[in-house]
C-alpha cells in the first residue's frame, strides 16, 4: 500500500460513519456466534471504526483491531473511549502489525479483503493470517465475487447521508471494472453542503479487486487455510452459498 496516500481521509470516514452506524443484526448474530466458539482472542484486520469490532467488545470478547487508515481509528478509539471499552487498535497493515499474539479467530468482514489489490497484499495478507491462528483457529472472511460489481459502468451517481448540525456530506461515484485485472476502480467525490455552500470536498481512488469462486478458494487453500464452509453473506444465516452469490463467506480453518 501506499503510505503517502492512505484511504479513507477524514470526509471519507464521517461518511462511512454516518451511512453506516449499526451492524445489521443478521450480521452481528453471525459474528457474535463465531466470536463464542472462538473461545479465546479474536483479531480483526481492517476494523475501521469499529463497526463489527465494538459491539463484540461490549459482549465481553477479547478483540484486537487494526487498520491503515488513523482517521477511521481515530473515531474507532473515540468511541470505544465514550462507552468505557478497552481497546488494543493499532495503525498498521499486514506488513507492519506488531503484535505477535495468536488468535482463534481472525475476521474481515463486509468485503474489506477486496481492498488488497495487488498479488503481492493478497499473499501477503493469507501468510500473516495462516501465521497468527492458533492450531485448529479459524479465520472467516466475506468475498466479494463478480457478481457484485457496480451496474451501471462510466456513469456518474451518488447519494447523501444528513449530519446532526443540518448540513449534508455528498458522495459522488464513478465505476469502471478492469476484467483483466478484475479490480474495480471508483472515483469518489465527497462534498460537505452546509447552507446551499460546499465547504469542503474530498476525493480517491477506490479499489475494490472482485473475486471467481474457484480463483478465492484456491489462494486459501495455498495458504494452509481449509474452507469447512461456504455461506450467503446476504443474509448471514449459514446458507450454503453458491457461485452466483453477489457476496460470499468463507469459514475456514487453519490445518
Amino acid at each position: 500500500m501506499n503510505k503517502e496516500s492512505p484511504p479513507y481521509r477524514a470526509l471519507c470516514t464521517e461518511f462511512y460513519d454516518l451511512d453506516k452506524p449499526l451492524v445489521p443484526e443478521d450480521a452481528l448474530q453471525c459474528y457474535l456466534q463465531y466470536a463464542e466458539e472462538a473461545n479465546g482472542p479474536i483479531l480483526e484486520p481492517m476494523c475501521g471504526t469499529g463497526r463489527f469490532l465494538i459491539p463484540l467488545l461490549k459482549h465481553g470478547y477479547d478483540v484486537t483491531g487494526f487498520d491503515y487508515s488513523p482517521h477511521m481509528l481515530k473515531v474507532c478509539r473515540k468511541k470505544c473511549a465514550e462507552q468505557k471499552l478497552s481497546s488494543n487498535l493499532q495503525e498498521a497493515t499486514f506488513e507492519t502489525f506488531s503484535l505477535t499474539e495468536l488468535y482463534n479467530l481472525i475476521f474481515i468482514p463486509s468485503g474489506s479483503f477486496g481492498h488488497l489489490i495487488t498479488t503481492e497484499q493478497v499473499n501477503q495478507a493469507l501468510t500473516f493470517i495462516a501465521d497468527r491462528l492458533k492450531p485448529g483457529g479459524k479465520f472467516v472472511v466475506e468475498i466479494e465475487t463478480l457478481k457484485s460489481i457496480r451496474e451501471p459502468q462510466d456513469v456518474w451517481r451518488g447519494r447523501w447521508v444528513d449530519k446532526p448540525d443540518g448540513s449534508k456530506i455528498v458522495i459522488n461515484i464513478l465505476s469502471r471494472f478492469n476484467p483483466i485485472t478484475q479490480v474495480e476502480t471508483g472515483l469518489f467525490r465527497y462534498e460537505l453542503w452546509e447552507e446551499n455552500v460546499i465547504s469542503q470536498t474530498e476525493v480517491e481512488d477506490y479499489h475494490v479487486r472482485h473475486y471467481q469462486p474457484a480463483k478465492i478458494e484456491k489462494l486459501l487453500e495455498e495458504h494452509n487455510l481449509k474452507i469447512i464452509g461456504k455461506w450467503q453473506a446476504e443474509p448471514h444465516a449459514r446458507i450454503k452459498a453458491n457461485d452466483t452469490d453477489a457476496v460470499i463467506l468463507y469459514e475456514c480453518i487453519k490445518n
